[in-house]
């Protein structure tokens, strides 16, 4: 069976909103702590906790009204279509927050399809409203992502499922690792040429479709080689 797995902001949004929220509400704050996670200095979880502190005041309709600006991939619902019809499962997997996943697949009709992400939490101070983030599908080995997406794949795939991957970047790379078909662009396009993983370049999902409607018709389409001993391995060490 073919499964795919979907990065989703900057990949199905235009738009990465996780960048833009705190951009918006913690202006100069986030793009200096972000760049301390870039740099090595902390990890995923705590570069998340430190911008969520840097937002002063933000409740649930704020949000939600702020996510309403966003829309998808112009391609997207056609792909969701295709896959739905060829009993393609079709997962989201994001280092972003739920409340903004849920609230823009319910603006677009796609409230359907499945999605693990990071979980945002309001708590109200007073007269001002403070989030904080809750990450339940951490991997305590592993401080790249907040929501190891590596795992999903793992734990949701057989062994003799073929795992496509979709995304744009630096949460994509490690399950890029563990795919056997990889589609990318912006920054995961020089993360996949520097560790030679066999990538397709995309810019919207008609690039996607075009290409897994020929696996498809296919049969006996083999896992790539890499990905499938780089599963074996988390198995065995598990």
């Amino acid at each position: 069976m073919i499964r795919v797995y979907c990065d989703f902001d900057g990949t199905i949004t235009t738009q990465d909103i996780g960048n833009a929220l705190f951009r918006r509400y913690a202006g100069d704050r986030a793009v200096q702590i972000v760049q301390r996670y870039l740099s090595g200095e902390i990890t995923a979880p705590e570069c998340f906790v430190a911008e969520c502190d840097a937002v002063e005041n933000l409740t649930r309709a704020e949000l939600e009204s702020f996510v309403d600006h966003f829309v998808p991939d112009p391609s997207f619902h056609s792909f969701v279509q295709f896959c739905a019809a060829n009993q393609i499962p079709l997962t989201i997997v994001s280092d972003g927050f739920d409340v903004y996943v849920e609230r823009f697949l319910k603006n677009h009709g796609l409230d359907q399809l499945p999605f693990y992400s990071n979980q945002l939490e309001f708590l109200e101070e007073g007269r001002r409203t403070r989030i904080r983030p809750v990450f339940p599908y951490t991997d305590s080995e592993c401080p790249r992502c907040a929501n190891c997406k590596r795992n999903h794949l793992l734990r949701l795939s057989g062994d003799d499922d073929l795992i496509v991957y979709i995304g744009d970047g630096y949460s994509d790379r490690c399950p890029a690792r563990y795919a056997d078909v990889v589609f990318a662009k912006q920054e995961l396009i020089p993360y996949c040429q520097s560790q030679n993983i066999t990538y397709h370049e995309f810019r919207t999902f008609a690039d996607v479709q075009s290409l897994l409607e020929e696996l498809v018709k296919k049969k006996g389409v083999k896992q790539r080689r890499e990905a499938k001993m780089a599963r074996r391995d988390v198995f065995l060490q598990g």
